[in-house]
């Protein structure tokens, strides 16, 4: 098996992980997780920490700072930043300077951007709260779609 098989079985094997249980089973962790005070980052990316195999603690630790846009910047949204961060973790292969693997990760990234761009009319928390400030609670569906965008890439991999 090569590289880019075990990569594909790896996350062939989250997927099916994640697809077993209700499919909308990610969106209500990540809704249940935000509701509970997480922040928009730290609830994406805590949906996912089973199949990531990271301690839930260390996941909120790590997202904290990137909530309100990277830390209230509003730069990219928080919610798609916890996206992107676990698209990251689950496609990577665990080589450094893997250029193939880059591209990939990269190529699923953009396409999770795109699809959150669709359907906020961009990718930042200002764009995405037309301009307001992010304030607690106000991000709920973001959220929700985010994770949802995370099920349907690694739903795809598990396709082609």
């Amino acid at each position: 098996m090569n590289d880019e098989s075990v990569r594909d079985y790896k996350v062939d094997l989250q997927t099916k992980m994640i697809n077993k249980k209700d499919p909308c089973r990610k969106l209500k962790l990540a809704g249940e997780a935000y509701e509970k005070g997480y922040t928009c980052s730290q609830a994406v990316f805590c949906a996912f920490v089973d199949e990531m195999g990271i301690d839930e603690e260390i996941a909120i630790k790590i997202m904290e700072g990137f909530g309100g846009g990277m830390g209230g910047l509003q730069e990219v949204c928080g919610a798609l930043s916890g996206a992107f961060a676990v698209i990251s973790y689950l496609y990577h292969d665990g080589k450094t300077g893997a250029r193939d693997n880059r591209a990939l990760i990269y190529r699923k990234i953009r396409e999770a951007g795109e699809k959150f761009r669709i359907e906020y009319n961009g990718i930042t928390c200002y764009d995405v709260l037309h301009g307001e400030k992010p304030k607690a609670f106000k991000c709920g569906m973001k959220v929700k779609d985010a994770a949802m965008i995370v099920t349907e890439i690694l739903k795809q991999s598990m396709e082609n």
